[in-house]
């Protein structure tokens, strides 16, 4: 077994840092939002094809899945990544600025996409020249909607995870030193669900309010509390 391997993995990210780099920047500068991110899926398509991948579409044109061909092994361990972009103006005064008007990765996802794709091709390389110490199934998965909490099952339908047994899921992290990384079994950074909730009251005239059931002031309340909650569970002064 070759023991220099991690050293080498590691030199092999260093020489495509540029690379890394500027496929941060293009993404930042041509942001898509949820549901329309066919450019940013057909770049990172069209970059993977021409290294040892097969790659696929996901649904509709967006999103990517991309496995490493140099394994005879069926993928079981995956790399995720999210593509999408969110309606926020940039404001920055900076080369890649966002070209799109209201537009903007203000959540990372163009850093993730990079990192993952510069982690897929320094182990395809590695693995092309057989300085691996063992195969590697390894996948790819770029994921569309994730803001909008959808394009997880869109991908899943396409079968992104089949014969997955692990996937990693990437996430920049402001509180951690550059060059630091964090693992955590399940959720780390948030978990995305939707829940409805129907406050019903009774109206009554404005000069006795307090002869109402005013679902209006209820809700307002509501709101408040469950966002105080939610402060305190992630502070660890609350549980559920």
């Amino acid at each position: 077994m070759d023991h220099q391997w991690p050293q080498q993995l590691d030199e092999t990210i260093e020489a495509h840092a540029e690379e890394m780099a500027a496929l941060r920047r293009r993404l930042h500068a041509n942001p898509e939002p949820s549901g329309q991110e066919f450019e940013t899926s057909l770049h990172i398509y069209q970059l993977l094809s021409d290294r040892q991948f097969s790659v696929q579409m996901g649904p509709e044109g967006r999103g990517v899945i991309a496995d490493l061909r140099v394994s005879d092994i069926p993928p079981r361990v995956a790399f995720r990544a999210d593509i999408d972009a969110l309606n926020i103006q940039d404001c920055k005064n900076v080369p890649y600025r966002s070209r799109r008007p209201g537009v903007m990765h203000a959540c990372g996802h163009d850093a993730h996409t990079a990192i993952v794709y510069t982690a897929l091709i320094a182990i395809e390389e590695l693995a092309a020249a057989a300085k691996l110490p063992w195969p590697v199934p390894l996948r790819g998965i770029f994921e569309p909607s994730e803001e909008t909490a959808t394009g997880a099952r869109e991908m899943i339908a396409a079968g992104a995870l089949e014969q997955i047994e692990a996937i990693f899921a990437a996430h920049v992290d402001p509180h951690r030193v550059a060059g630091r990384i964090g693992l955590k079994p399940g959720i780390l950074t948030a978990n995305c669900d939707a829940m409805r909730m129907i406050v019903n009251g009774r109206g009554g005239h404005a000069a006795r309010p307090h002869e109402s059931k005013d679902p209006i002031a209820a809700a307002a309340q509501l709101i408040s509390t469950l966002y105080l909650f939610g402060l305190l569970v992630l502070c660890g002064k609350a549980s559920y």
